[in-house]
């Protein structure tokens, strides 16, 4: 690790000059100017329903907890597949293992069930998958030592998780990450909100393809807003907030996972503003700290689609491509930044190669931006005709990370406000995350620019 962040450092040198965010705000649903996806399994609101005071149960067997089990582990463990536990109010102290497949573990109330680490060494996790086709909604993790909600497949066998789902989850104050999905696809994170983790806020890791949509979510005060290592295909990052981190939305390419490189995501319809806060918790991986202003990174990222975003208030800039050194030296090549919208960062856009001067078909198109390095990023690097050869290296400014001693601990950072219900959590029937093969037919074209406020 020490001659990975030797070398990167040499590259942040050579295209920076380093110099010296914003408070977080309430938490909100984000007005990213689109509410659903082609994609989301999760509107079970019937217009028939039963009111809530008089609520119904749903069709399928339900184990309850306290009712039935006075643990939510002891419900899991009793629920055969296609069956809920359904929790009730409180404050549970476990960390819960599932390893049945098309469960769904649904809470009565998001803001009143609350599965909590007590950052205990012990309990390591929230909510930990194994199986398939598992779904969560409608609870709180939070204060976990690793992770708050983490569907996973195995990292050395080909045991790949299929089909999962996270549906209006607060993940905060856990020492990693948020909500967590590594070597699983087919996956659904939605109406979800993260903050306080040392990590990143969401992760989808080692999944080509993927097949997972991310979208409508909140991630404030995190190191990472999103990171996704060596993470690609069919893989839509839409419509979310990333507000207030230290780096927005990162995938990336890391020789500690498989598959790499990371490649062919999108990235579309997201507002990413002021990226650079300070008062976040510092990730122990001094890597980040580089990338510490940076609305949107692309480190030796390939053949991402990046499109109709605003990414304002960044610290140091918007975007920025870049190769990087690990194990093996990665280079970025064939991103396209097309029809975003750049506002009040210092550099809007930058473009970083390896050697020479050939932008390795990164190219930028139809952005609103007034500022790059190279100048006149649109001419030298189009995504419509002939690059050009790149000789403007100007110096960036970039802000430099807080000292170690200044990071907050993230069990300092503000507890989120209440969060939106999902609808008819009572009486909505259960729909595991078994089958999701709408990700084939996903539109593009529907996810619009946000309205940025």
């Amino acid at each position: 690790m020490r001659r990975l962040m030797i070398a990167l450092l040499t590259f942040v040198l050579f295209a920076a000059a380093c110099g010296g965010g914003d408070e977080a705000e309430t938490a909100t649903e984000p007005d990213t100017g689109s509410d659903d996806v082609a994609t989301d399994e999760t509107d079970t609101t019937d217009d028939e329903a039963v009111v809530e005071d008089e609520p119904a149960a749903p069709a399928a067997v339900v184990h309850r907890v306290p009712e039935d089990f006075a643990t939510i582990q002891a419900a899991v463990d009793a629920a055969a597949p296609g069956e809920m536990v359904l929790i009730g109010e409180g404050v549970y102290n476990e960390s819960v293992v599932v390893e049945t497949e098309n469960l769904v573990i649904r809470g009565v109330d998001r803001n009143k069930v609350i599965l909590d680490g007590e950052h205990s060494e012990e309990m390591a996790n929230g909510i930990i998958v194994f199986a398939n086709g598992v779904a969560v909604e409608n609870l709180t993790v939070r204060n976990y030592s690793s992770n708050g909600l983490f569907f996973t497949g195995d990292y050395d066998s080909d045991f790949v998780l299929h089909g999962y789902r996270a549906s209006y989850i607060t993940a905060h104050n856990n020492r990693k990450y948020g909500i967590y999905a590594f070597n699983a696809e087919y996956g659904v994170i939605e109406h979800s909100y993260a903050s306080g983790q040392t990590d990143s806020g969401y992760y989808v890791g080692q999944c080509q393809p993927c097949n997972a949509v991310l979208h409508n979510n909140i991630s404030e005060a995190n190191t990472l807003g999103y990171s996704g290592t060596n993470a690609g295909g069919n893989l839509y990052i839409v419509n979310n907030e990333f507000r207030n981190n230290r780096a927005g939305i990162v995938p990336n390419t890391l020789d500690s996972e498989e598959l790499a490189p990371q490649r062919t995501a999108v990235f579309a319809g997201n507002w990413v503003h002021g990226t650079g806060n300070p008062e976040t918790p510092a990730s122990d991986n001094a890597l980040w700290e580089l990338m510490f202003g940076i609305g949107i990174v692309l480190p030796g990222a390939n053949d991402n689609l990046v499109t109709r975003n605003i990414i304002e208030s960044s610290a140091s800039a918007g975007i920025a491509i870049s190769w990087l050194p690990d194990e093996n030296t990665w280079t970025a090549e064939r991103n396209e930044v097309r029809g975003n919208v750049f506002r009040n960062n210092p550099t809007d856009a930058v473009l970083v190669v390896l050697e020479g001067t050939d932008p390795l078909g990164n190219c930028f198109s139809d952005n609103e931006l007034s500022s790059s390095v190279p100048a006149d990023i649109q001419t030298v690097a189009p995504c419509d005709g002939a690059a050009a050869v790149i000789t403007d290296f100007a110096p960036i400014t970039f802000v430099s990370p807080p000292a170690d001693d200044a990071n907050l601990d993230y069990t300092l950072v503000a507890a989120p406000g209440d969060q939106p219900n999902m609808p008819n959590a009572l009486t909505a029937e259960p729909s595991p995350a078994n089958v999701l093969s709408a990700f084939d037919s996903f539109d593009l074209d529907a996810i619009e620019l946000p309205t940025g406020a």
